[in-house]
């Protein structure tokens, strides 16, 4: 049964060691990301001596949200005809983590770097928010050892091997959401000037090696195991090439995913494919004027017998007066208009929207609002079922409704260490049911970034999103041009320190 709720917007931890969303430059970004950025590098002392350092990042954050369900940041965007079950109540909660990131440096051409998670996105008043959402046990708390890799600096270029940062591609962060994964990475040197590629491999499931199994027949007993099939891996093959002029610079890629996974084989999909995207990718600078923009084109094989046809592009302007900002942002991402075709069209996956890194928007954008955002692990990581298209039987199929959006956004400086900014938007469905209507609704946002010392910020952010008819449902959580929406209002604020 569908239900159209925005579960749990908070915010809270890390981008890293360097000013990023929580940070003076994007004080309306009070919420939480997963990029994280290359750990501080110690500089040598000596020749021939190994060298230790730490850097990182603690996070305190909070936030207040209107018409809660009882969740910590669960909010109703759709109403119930004939039903009083949306209360006007109120939920209040905080978020903390904290990150550490060390590096080895052993010589001048080799280090050891990762990252260690001692607290990420634990919720006050839940032992273990990572355990609760995995149906696990609470009370306990591991330190995850988000990444470890090495790095060596040879003859012909850079290399990096292990599980390293991953996921985040592009400089906006649309469509991005960092993760951890398994690569063998080389950035050359031998391009022309200004030139530049990089090249890898990742490794997303291994079936040749160990014993993981699943249980087939119902007995308790895992009967298939992964080393038992032939070729069932999943592997990753990237390659881009970058051009660098005086006013910015503009990259290419292809990222390609060869899944061999077979037909009633348990670990994933129910069918090899294997799917392509071009991804396109420019900054630029021209006095005044900033242009940023990325480009997503998918095609190739699909899941499950599918052609893979979705299109996603980005663009943000913008203008500097000193210490005014002003700018204009536009986003597109295709949706599925027929899920009983062969086409799989859907260009934001359910799994994380628009990109769980991408916050332009603190509510329809937000980490853990479920809109246009899957970053919110107390719910499944998933983006709001109202966006979902299922079949006739009510069984979800990996196809989505897409979205765009319009806006614009200002940021004030007012001195080295207070700024405020300020952000509206429109937000409108693509490939929304028969008969339902388009408009997702308007967000309007103000926030503040006040710099108390060099490394410890405040922020503060409120937003309000007047909904659109778009989420108009039924007691049985389906559209219903006579339901009611509910508009949703959140005040979050962060202390961040990074050391």
């Amino acid at each position: 049964m569908k239900k159209v709720l925005a579960t749990v917007a908070a915010l809270g931890l890390v981008v890293g060691v360097t000013a990023n969303a929580l940070a003076l430059d994007k004080p309306s970004r009070a919420t939480e990301v997963e990029s994280v950025t290359a750990p501080a590098v110690p500089k040598a002392t000596a020749p021939g001596v190994a060298l230790w350092s730490v850097s990182g990042q603690w996070v305190l954050a909070g936030a207040y949200l209107s018409r809660g369900l009882g969740a910590p940041g669960a909010a109703a965007v759709g109403g119930v005809v004939g039903s009083s079950s949306y209360s006007d109540s109120s939920d209040a909660f905080y978020i903390y983590s904290f990150k550490v990131l060390p590096v080895l440096q052993i010589n001048d051409k080799v280090s050891v770097k990762g990252e260690l998670r001692f607290a990420d996105r634990d919720v006050f008043g839940i032992s273990n928010r990572v355990l609760q959402a995995s149906g696990g046990t609470l009370g306990g708390r591991v330190i995850d050892a988000y990444t470890v890799y090495m790095e060596y600096v040879s003859p012909v270029g850079k290399t990096r091997f292990g599980r390293a940062p991953a996921g985040a591609w592009g400089s906006s962060k649309w469509n991005n959401s960092s993760r951890q994964g398994d690569r063998l990475m080389w950035w050359t040197n031998f391009m022309p000037e200004n030139w530049g590629m990089l090249m890898f491999t990742e490794k997303l499931i291994e079936t040749d090696a160990g014993t993981i199994g699943t249980d087939t027949t119902g007995d308790g007993v895992n009967d298939t195991f992964r080393n038992e099939i032939s070729d069932g891996d999943q592997d990753a093959y990237y390659i881009d090439l970058s051009y660098k002029a005086d006013f910015g610079k503009t990259v290419g890629a292809i990222w390609y995913v060869r899944n061999a996974q077979t037909a009633g084989e348990q670990f994933g999909t129910t069918s090899p494919f294997n799917s392509t995207n071009l991804w396109l990718n420019g900054k630029y600078t021209w006095d005044a004027i900033g242009f940023e923009w990325e480009a997503d084109i998918g095609f190739g094989d699909g899941p499950n017998n599918t052609n893979q046809k979705t299109l996603g592009v980005m663009m943000d302007l913008v203008w500097n007066l000193g210490d005014f900002d002003l700018g204009a942002l536009y986003y597109y991402g295709s949706g599925d208009d027929n899920v009983g075709d062969n086409d799989s069209e859907s260009f934001m996956a359910n799994s994380k929207g628009m990109g769980r890194d991408y916050n332009p928007y603190q509510i329809m954008n937000g980490d853990y609002m479920n809109l246009l955002n899957a970053d919110n692990p107390l719910s499944g990581n998933t983006i709001n079922p109202a966006f979902i298209k299922y079949d006739a039987a009510g069984n979800e199929t990996g196809a989505n409704t897409g979205a765009w959006s319009l806006g614009i956004h200002g940021m004030w400086k007012m001195s080295p260490e207070l700024s405020f900014s300020g952000e509206i938007g429109y937000f409108k469905a693509n490939e929304q049911l028969p008969g339902q209507d388009d408009e997702i609704g308007w967000e309007i946002g103000v926030g503040m970034g006040y710099k108390i010392y060099n490394n410890l910020s405040y922020n503060a952010h409120f937003s309000y999103l007047k909904t659109g008819d778009f989420f108009k449902q039924d007691a049985a959580g389906d559209y219903n041009s006579s339901g009611s929406t509910e508009d949703v209002y959140l005040f979050a604020h962060a202390l961040s320190m990074k050391f």
